[in-house]
C-alpha cells in the first residue's frame, strides 16, 4: 500500500501527463484531480486538499452537468476530503 506522499506524486505525475495531451475538464481529467485532492488530504495537507477538491467539481458541473460520472467522481472527493478534515479535527492532539 502506498503513503499518501507516494499517492500525491502518483496523482500529480498522471495528472501532469493528461495535461500535456488536452484539457482539466475532461472526464479523464476529472478523476486524477479529484484522486489528488483525496491524497492531499491523506497527506495532512487539508486546505490545499479542499481547494484541490472544489474546484474539479465546480468544473465538472459546468462541464458536464450535475448528472454526469465526472461530477459524481469529483463530487465524491469533497466528500472524501470533509471526511479526512473531521477525522483530523477529532484525532486526539499528541
Amino acid at each position: 500500500m502506498s503513503t499518501p506522499a507516494e499517492r500525491v506524486h502518483d496523482a500529480t505525475r498522471r495528472l501532469l501527463t493528461l495535461l500535456e495531451e488536452g484539457e482539466s475538464t475532461t472526464p479523464e481529467a476529472i478523476a486524477p484531480r479529484a484522486e489528488l485532492a483525496e491524497a492531499t488530504a491523506e497527506a495532512g495537507q487539508l486546505e490545499d486538499a479542499y481547494y484541490q477538491a472544489d474546484e474539479p467539481l465546480k468544473d465538472a458541473r459546468r462541464e458536464h452537468g450535475d448528472e454526469h460520472e465526472a461530477t459524481a467522481r469529483a463530487r465524491a472527493a469533497v466528500e472524501t476530503v470533509e471526511a479526512i478534515a473531521r477525522r483530523a479535527r477529532s484525532a486526539p492532539q499528541g
